[in-house]
């Protein structure tokens, strides 16, 4: 028996749960939003561009892991699996806590509130926090630097682009509430940034 197709396993099982889950989330977005007064699509192409994104970075890495580029030791590949998992209930506990107002693309309706409670008390995009240790995971869980750097910059640096794009909307909504709250928070790493 070999051991390390488990571990193996492991790594494309929790890709798919986390894959599951995103198109469970995003189902249950579009259906809770149904009936709502439509909100303005402010988007500017983010949310394509993170789905694109994320999941050409991911192939990109596998393709690293596969030609045994930048190798990790084997160990590190459990990191990646912890990583993973954290970023995930880091991920769906903020989309949770955002409940009817969690959209996969940047707009606001008429009636929604800012959350500052749970996660978002101590970032204002907890759940892209959460999605970017899920594909730092990744790049550990296939066992190569190229991935973890390329997961790590590439998508930090897609989120940086949507959060540009969404706060840009959540100012002009809320005006000097959500100023407030960006006086009070960092954007995706508590005291960094």
């Amino acid at each position: 028996m070999n051991v390390y197709a488990y571990e193996g396993a492991l790594f494309w099982i929790l890709f798919y749960i986390w894959v599951m889950l995103e198109i469970v989330f995003w189902v249950r977005a579009y259906r809770l939003r149904r009936g709502q007064p439509k909100k303005q699509n402010d988007d500017r192409g983010s949310a394509v561009l993170i789905m694109l994104g994320m999941y050409v970075l991911i192939l990109i890495s596998i393709g690293f892991s596969a030609r045994q580029l930048g190798i990790l030791p084997r160990w590190t590949q459990y990191i990646g699996f912890i990583l993973m998992i954290v970023g995930m209930i880091i991920r769906f506990t903020a989309i949770i806590q955002l409940g009817r107002f969690f959209s996969p693309v940047v707009g606001v309706v008429s009636n929604q509130d800012i959350v500052q409670s749970g996660t978002y008390r101590w970032v204002r995009h907890p759940a892209y926090t959460g999605g970017w240790i899920i594909a730092v995971g990744m790049g550990f869980g296939l066992q190569t630097w190229w991935g973890v750097l390329l997961c790590g910059i590439g998508l930090l640096l897609i989120y940086a682009y949507r959060i540009q794009v969404e706060e840009k909307v959540l100012v002009e909504h809320f005006g000097e509430i959500y100023i407030e709250y960006r006086k009070r928070t960092r954007k995706m790493f508590p005291r960094i940034w």
